[in-house]
């Protein structure tokens, strides 16, 4: 069970919200870039023949003597894609198991708030994502938290390649990426996940690679590539891996934000779900 039923029933009390205008393909509760029938007015345009004359404002037509209808914003509903990292550089500490309970919070609340939902993982390099089916009812949980607890970490990561199959989709909704973004290329996925349609990005970070313990000389492992590297750990090589770690970190969240993502790091020990639902509430994500 990757959420407990305290969490679940905290998550039921929310909703996820849209900053921004999307054009979704069912009706549901967030502003459209189209105009259509709710009761929210947006603005005027001239009478053409066959528009529906119960929209004609007939107090401007007396007054100005111009026949004008009424148009009122649409209400779409908000298609959300969650992308799961499954490289091997996930399968590090805790930081894999945070990401599948990351994505099943993010997931379960949206399925609370009546949002169509799909989940999807983070390819190999040469190869195609792990795309799950659509769901939209609370109904479809046992099935997609099922299908999370069957993903496991392994090979290499195509961050950018995940970001061009994931944009180049119909639906035209926020993505929220769950990643370590251990991988070169982490900039341009950043910038194609932006521009695509805005989102969330929880960054996935061990304590361990926030702060290691290591001393002396040592030889050091890429998880991916398998590459070696020896170097010698002492206390300034420490404070300068802490102060580019944070730098990371840091550049990471200008680069979302820049391009109209949220962005939460999200440090993978048992408080990580608490965390990062208190900065979504906080950021307006979700409320």
């Amino acid at each position: 069970m990757l959420l407990d039923p305290q969490l679940r029933a905290r998550l039921e009390r929310l909703a996820l919200l849209n900053r921004n205008r999307l054009r979704g393909v069912w009706g549901g509760r967030h502003r459209s870039t189209r105009l259509g029938e709710s009761l929210d007015f947006a603005d005027y345009r001239e009478y053409n023949p066959g528009d529906d004359y119960r929209r004609i404002d007939y107090n401007l037509w007396a007054r100005l003597g111009v026949v004008l209808i009424r148009l009122f914003e649409a209400e779409d509903e908000m298609p959300l894609q969650v992308v799961v990292d499954t490289s091997r550089s996930m399968d590090f500490g805790e930081k894999f198991p945070a990401a599948q309970q990351l994505a099943a919070m993010v997931t379960y609340l949206a399925l609370i708030s009546g949002e169509r939902v799909r989940l999807a993982t983070v390819p190999e390099p040469g190869s195609a994502a792990l795309v799950g089916p659509w769901a939209r009812h609370v109904s479809a949980w046992p099935k997609l938290e099922t299908w999370l607890e069957g993903l496991e970490p392994a090979g290499g990561t195509d961050l950018v390649a995940a970001s061009r199959i994931i944009a180049s989709t119909v639906s035209r909704g926020p993505i929220v990426l769950i990643s370590d973004l251990m991988q070169d290329g982490w900039q341009q996925a950043i910038d194609l996940f932006g521009t695509a349609r805005g989102g969330v990005v929880l960054h996935v970070v061990s304590p361990a690679e926030l702060d290691p313990d290591l001393t002396g000389d040592l030889t050091l492992r890429d998880i991916e590539t398998r590459a070696e590297v020896p170097v010698s750990m002492s206390g300034d090589a420490l404070d300068r891996y802490r102060a580019r770690v944070r730098g990371f970190m840091s550049e990471a969240a200008r680069r979302c934000r820049r391009v109209g993502l949220d962005y939460v790091p999200a440090i993978a020990d048992p408080g990580v779900l608490e965390r990062a639902l208190r900065q979504l509430v906080a950021d307006g994500v979700a409320r």
